[in-house]
């Protein structure tokens, strides 16, 4: 294999093994392996960064250390455990935010796995209301119906727990197969038992509204037809409630724009929160709306399945808002941060666009200074308009002390690069001038007209606001290129330098890449170029988002699926009789499975609003000049989303509609 120097200068190696270490998870760990002698022509000045010192036998580690200490005085010498100490010390912060990170979505799934429980404790005390009236009947008192509910919930959710603790762990360690260096997944006495605490502790939470329903009826009454007037004061509070959660979210989301930044954002989250409980109150409220549309939809496709499922779907909206409410928290989280991301998306192809007016950047891939007649070589190839060499720098500012800064061909500043202005000009930079950040403005209370008293006076022409871009970076301050030398202290240092090329419209890269092409270091970026690179990082966290919500989702398709198993039992009778009359088995499947579908419908439309909704929030208090966020509705990734909450839903109904359908006729038309 070929390897570069500083220098750029090449020398091969040959390959003789692999390896992998546990600490070689992050990044940053060694990639290659070398003898000392075969390291020395890739290193600058020589020297070690550490030596490794093994005690000889009967030497212990404290003994070794004061030796080697006295031997090399001004070096550190630890052992090697606190060697590791201080390792996982430096560790601890990012595996603390890490921690949070993953536990917010652990808490994302408790919730709507909360949700689930609820509604499918509600089912099982209804269909069970005449055995637990009899219970009452017999002589059991509210309190031992309420804890035979709350001990059954306990003992769901204790399995439930077991199951997804070993199932947990088994994930983990499945996907470190094949890679030796992965991360160790440990099983500590406390984690299991947390683990299990808060599943049983959720799971009886969760079941104790249901359980208490399950002592508020008479005995008498709960044998006969449940009353309606409680179904309709339930509807007055929700509608009640459902205001009272909108106005406190539209409050807090007209509060948030008038704030600074992090108070703002704050506010969003709690007008998504409020907006999510307003939609999931009113839910029952636009079950019938909906699946009457979503029925005049379907029809023409699917005729009298899609009638009845409406019908079924109609008949209680509680359940099926109450079933759909999961979906919707999933899918709001979801839709919000793909918003966002392509908002920040957007907003940084945008400022791309409008601050760099070259076509190209020519970067080297190393970071090695690019050769002084690089630009006039280029510039030298037809349809070549404009070069201009550029170099980020620590520079010294006087008093107000060291500071990362751009030094730039000024004359050709104006072609080539148009950072946002906000006081002074900026066409063009030449000697004795200097262009400062709004950042650097803030700091050190410069404006347009000051001087700064450096190795050289530099007087403030502009005070800008950029937007990152590699190989067009603007850093905090800006100078003409001659001027570098003059304020770059002893030792300072010069980094990501790049020339940028300004062409006529039928110049392409491969031109360029052909007169650069003695060189392989040399890498060639264009518009498109720089923006992959700014939304690369962008599209990874998506993905790792959607990944990590993707669980919450499952939960609610499985909250839908067990929904229309409990449904099914309870209309056994019923599917009997219209299979009687003529409806066949496919179409009692085809019923249930479209019933599926427009719970899952209904809980996509409210949670893709909130999500949408909140993302338009969060883009208007976190966009700034320099890192627009734009409001952006990325129609694809939505549509991916809407279909497959369509997709799935026929699945998630896929059993309780094929054990409809297979239950015999005669046998279901007895069964009381």
């Amino acid at each position: 294999m070929t390897v570069f120097d500083p220098n750029a200068q090449q020398h091969q190696y040959t390959v003789v093994g692999t390896f992998s270490r546990p600490t070689d998870a992050g990044i940053g760990a060694p990639q290659m392996v070398l003898t000392v002698e075969g390291a020395r022509p890739l290193t600058v000045g020589g020297g070690h960064h550490e030596i490794a010192v093994r005690a000889a036998p009967g030497v212990s580690d404290t003994e070794l250390v004061d030796r080697v200490a006295r031997a090399v005085p001004g070096f550190d010498v630890v052992t090697g455990e606190q060697a590791a100490a201080k390792l996982l010390g430096n560790a601890a912060p990012d595996s603390a935010s890490l921690t949070k990170f993953f536990t917010a979505f652990a808490v994302l799934a408790m919730v709507v796995a909360a949700l689930v429980i609820v509604n499918s404790f509600t089912i099982l005390v209804t269909q069970r209301a005449r055995e637990l009236a009899l219970l009452r009947c017999v002589g059991a008192g509210r309190a031992q119906v309420f804890a035979s509910v709350l001990i059954e919930a306990v003992v769901v959710g204790a399995v439930a727990s077991v199951v997804g603790l070993f199932g947990g762990l088994g994930i983990a360690a499945l996907l470190q197969l094949g890679n030796p260096a992965g991360v160790h997944v440990p099983l500590s006495a406390r984690t299991a038992v947390e683990s299990l605490a808060i599943g049983v502790l959720v799971t009886a939470l969760a079941a104790a509204l249901p359980a208490r329903a399950a002592t508020r009826v008479a005995p008498v009454e709960a044998l006969r037809t449940p009353l309606e007037g409680k179904a309709a004061r339930a509807g007055k509070l929700r509608t009640v409630g459902a205001v009272l959660a909108l106005v406190v979210g539209v409050g807090a989301g007209a509060v948030s724009l008038g704030v600074d930044q992090d108070t703002g954002a704050a506010l969003v989250v709690v007008a998504m929160v409020a907006l999510l409980v307003a939609a999931l109150a009113v839910g029952p409220l636009l079950v019938g709306p909906v699946v009457r549309v979503l029925s005049a939809v379907f029809a023409p496709a699917l005729g009298q399945p899609a009638k009845l499922a409406a019908l079924n779907a109609d008949r209680n909206p509680k359940r099926t808002a109450a079933t759909a409410a999961a979906l919707t928290i999933g899918l709001a989280v979801v839709s919000l941060v793909t918003t966002v991301t392509a908002g920040l998306e957007a907003g940084q192809s945008r400022g791309v666009d409008q601050q760099v007016l070259a076509d190209f950047t020519i970067t080297n891939a190393i970071g090695k200074r690019l050769p002084d007649n690089l630009a006039a070589t280029l510039g030298h190839i037809p349809g070549v308009e404009v070069t201009a060499r550029r170099a980020s720098f620590t520079g010294e500012l006087g008093s107000y002390g060291g500071f990362g800064m751009t030094a730039i061909q000024g004359d050709a500043l104006g072609l080539v690069l148009r950072p946002v202005v906000l006081s002074g000009s900026l066409d063009r930079l030449g000697p004795g001038e200097l262009a400062i950040s709004k950042q650097l403005a803030t700091e050190t209370g410069l404006k347009v007209g000051d001087t700064v008293q450096a190795k050289v006076p530099l007087r403030v022409v502009a005070v800008y606001d950029s937007q990152r871009a590699p190989g067009a970076d603007l850093e905090l301050a800006l100078v003409d290129f001659a001027q570098q030398p003059a304020i770059t202290p002893g030792g300072g240092t010069t980094y990501d330098e790049s020339l940028l090329v300004k062409t006529q419209s039928t110049v392409d890269s491969s031109r360029l890449e052909q007169a650069l092409a003695a060189d392989p270091l040399f890498e060639v970026n264009s518009h498109s170029d720089i923006k992959a690179q700014l939304t690369k990082p962008l599209q990874g966290t998506l993905n790792l988002l959607w990944a990590l919500t993707a669980l919450a989702v499952l939960i609610a398709f499985a909250g839908i699926a067990n929904t229309l198993s409990l449904s099914v039992l309870e209309r056994t009778r019923e599917s009997a009789l219209l299979r009687a009359l003529g409806l066949t088995r496919g179409g009692l499947r085809a019923t249930v499975m479209t019933e599926s579908v427009f719970v899952a419908l209904l809980g996509a439309v409210c949670g893709l609003s909130v999500g949408i909704v909140s993302a338009w929030l969060l883009a208007r208090v976190a966009s700034t000049d320099a890192e627009p966020v734009l409001f952006s509705l990325p129609w694809s990734r939505l549509a991916i989303l809407l279909a497959a909450a369509v997709l799935a839903a026929p699945l998630a109904a896929l059993v309780p509609a094929r054990r409809a359908a297979r239950q015999s006729l005669a046998a279901a038309m007895t069964e009381q």
